[in-house]
């Protein structure tokens, strides 16, 4: 039986102990594995993404422990913690005074008894997916259940830039929807129409400005990111707050 080597420590590995990742190479399951996400999928990763999914945790894990526990005792209501879910192994958090957010995973040595954390930050504006999925499949007695699902789409993001994460029910995806449609001000309302219609037209405007001076040769570069930014707020809505806050809370981690 072949053996191999882990990619990452070295160690030798066999049929049971190894990974097999997407470009054939392996990593070991007694030490590296674990140093990913569980629901990270190593089957369809190569050893870059690999690496950069536990670059991203060992960063994001230092910025759990320094920014987002803090938080969580605070007494300031504007610096308090969004818990976004909390149901299946995962659990999410949104801090919106920071402008960041995090998926956190919790291990344990023995039942509830030695626990560590792993997370994973990323900024808020740069969610620009939350979508629902459910599939069929059976339980420990064979009957078929409904398994839903959340997946976060992140851009401008190494290592897990869509994580998928387990809910207990469609009404968790509902109130997850809700929540950043609320928070992007995206949300299809009587009370919103007139901003989305105002995004819009700015995206409309930035647009046909684009094209004209593309036809004339006067479209430069900041002409053209203006109209991709008025088209991202058109449907994603308004980032630029976010974004800010986020470059300012991540600013000491660079």
């Amino acid at each position: 039986m072949a053996k191999h080597n882990c990619a990452i420590c070295g160690a030798e590995v066999g049929l049971l102990s190894e990974q097999k990742l997407a470009d054939g190479n392996f990593i070991c399951r007694k030490v590296c594995s674990k140093k990913t996400f569980k629901i990270f999928d190593k089957v369809h990763a190569t050893l870059d993404d690999v690496n950069a999914h536990i670059a991203q945790i060992e960063k994001g894990t230092k910025i759990w422990n320094e920014v987002f526990v803090p938080l969580q005792k605070t007494k300031n209501k504007e610096e308090k913690l969004k818990q976004i879910h909390g149901l299946k192994g995962v659990l999410g958090y949104v801090s919106p005074s920071t402008g960041l957010m995090a998926f956190i995973e919790n291990r344990y040595k023995i039942f509830i008894f030695g626990k560590s954390t792993l997370a994973c930050v990323y900024r808020v504006a740069d969610l620009y997916g939350y979508d629902y999925e459910c599939e069929t499949k059976k339980d420990s007695e064979g009957k078929e259940i409904n398994v839903h699902y959340c997946t976060f789409l992140f851009r401008n993001t190494t290592g897990m830039y869509a994580p998928r994460i387990e809910l207990g029910s469609s009404a968790d995806y509902a109130q997850i929807e809700k929540y950043f449609n609320t928070l992007f001000g995206i949300q299809k309302t009587l009370r919103n129409s007139v901003n989305n219609a105002k995004r819009q037209l700015d995206a409309i405007k930035a647009a046909a400005n684009a094209v004209k001076g593309a036809v004339d040769g006067t479209l430069d570069e900041a002409q053209a990111a203006d109209a991709v930014g008025a088209m991202d707020a058109s449907v994603y809505g308004d980032r630029t707050q976010w974004i800010a806050k986020a470059d300012a809370a991540l600013k000491p981690y660079q």
